[in-house]
C-alpha cells in the first residue's frame, strides 16, 4: 500500500474508532501512533482527499474550529458543542418535525440543528 494511501486509512480508521467529529489537530494525536511521522499538513491533505471522495465530510459551525466525521449519507444526526473546550458531540437522530413552526406555505428541503453547553469534563 503506498504511505499516502496507508496514513489516509489512518486517518479514516481513528475517525472510525473515536466515533464523534474530530478537529484535525485530534486526528494527528490519535493518527500519529498508527503512522508514526504525520505531520498536520499530511492530516489537512488527506482529509481533503476523504471529502472529496465522500468518505468523510467537513462540519463548520459558526464559533468552532472545523470538525470532520465519517459520512454516511444513511445517517442523518445534529450536534452537542461545548462551549468551554469546543469539542463537538453527535446526538443520535432527529428531533422531528419542523412543519408545525414553519411559516405558512414553506417546505423543508434540509436542516442542521446544533446545541450549545458544557460537556460532562467542563462542569465537572
Amino acid at each position: 500500500m503506498p504511505h499516502k494511501t496507508q496514513q489516509r486509512s489512518s486517518i479514516l480508521e481513528v475517525m472510525e474508532e473515536l466515533g464523534r467529529p474530530v478537529t484535525p489537530s485530534e486526528l494527528l494525536k490519535h493518527a500519529s501512533v498508527k503512522s508514526p511521522g504525520l505531520g498536520l499538513a499530511t492530516v489537512y491533505r488527506a482529509l481533503k482527499q476523504l471529502v472529496k471522495t465522500g468518505k468523510s465530510r467537513k462540519i463548520e459551525i459558526s464559533g468552532v474550529p472545523p470538525h470532520y466525521e465519517v459520512f454516511d449519507k444513511n445517517d442523518h444526526h445534529h450536534f452537542f458543542v461545548c462551549e468551554e473546550c469546543l469539542t463537538m458531540s453527535v446526538l443520535d437522530g432527529c428531533i422531528g418535525s419542523f412543519n408545525k413552526i414553519l411559516p405558512a406555505g414553506c417546505r423543508i428541503k434540509s436542516h442542521e440543528v446544533v446545541i450549545y453547553g458544557e460537556c460532562k469534563d467542563c462542569v465537572s
